[in-house]
């Protein structure tokens, strides 16, 4: 079952190859592989990113308030068809915890209510609910297309996801042209060595977990995907430090 509503913690890491071929055994040791990466097999990820004219959205996130949201576009298929399924989520993020919620629709269905406004009618009034509010998102905030992000993706879980680590890879941006069509990008990492790590927990991390973290000398930094992609849209992405990045 595909489930609509997250809320949790999210630590993100920035790894080497060596760190990610060193924690990688360990986890399996405690965790299972999710069905999509049986085997350590990564799955991709396509995203497109809302964002407005005066981009307040990335802006407001940048700054570090205690709230904040964002909106995007998801499908784990390429190419589309147009009955193939993608998600329309709203994040948002209060005080270091994390509530995405999302609604499920055909690629066709997401292209008549962006493009036209027809807006989806679901079964189940929580789904419904959800539309309502990233219809609202869209309209208070006047977005539209901005960014678009993919990225390979190896996952692995314990018990009802009360715990999940996944490990992106080959992570991409364009900010022009932007659509699910398309999958060409410029790489948002500084090179293809470098993996982000993100640990998704309900509650504190468990201790054999928190132990290994501290023995690898391993550090949770804020990272964005789409803040970096920002970043380098605008300022060429020449920090003193590449990895000392923006957090969502």
């Amino acid at each position: 079952m595909i489930q609509p509503i997250f809320n949790r913690y999210e630590r993100k890491y920035i790894l080497t190859k060596n760190q990610k071929d060193e924690i990688l055994p360990f986890l399996e040791e405690h965790l299972d592989y999710d069905p999509y990466s049986q085997g350590g097999k990564e799955y991709t990820i396509y995203n497109i990113y809302f964002e407005n004219e005066d981009f307040s959205v990335i802006r407001n996130s940048i700054s570090k308030p205690k709230f904040k949201d964002k909106l995007r576009l998801r499908t784990y298929t390429y190419p589309l068809k147009h009955d193939s399924m993608v998600f329309l989520e709203i994040k948002k993020k209060y005080e270091g915890r994390v509530n995405k919620r999302r609604v499920i629709m055909t690629y066709d269905q997401a292209k008549d209510y962006l493009n036209k406004g027809r807006m989806p009618i679901f079964d189940n009034y929580l789904d419904n609910q959800v539309m309502q509010e990233i219809d609202y998102f869209i309209k208070i905030h006047k977005t539209k297309p901005g960014t678009y992000i993919r990225y390979d993706r190896m996952a692995l879980v314990a018990g009802q996801e009360e715990l999940r680590v996944t490990f992106d890879h080959h992570i991409v941006f364009r900010s022009h042209h932007v659509s699910l069509e398309l999958t060409e990008g410029t790489s948002i990492l500084p090179t293809e060595e470098f993996y982000l790590m993100e640990i998704k927990s309900e509650d504190n991390f468990p201790f054999w977990l928190a132990r290994k973290l501290s023995e690898m000398k391993l550090y949770s930094t804020s990272f964005s995907k789409y803040g970096k992609a920002f970043e380098q849209y605008l300022v060429g992405g020449q920090n003193d430090d590449e990895l000392i990045l923006y957090d969502y």
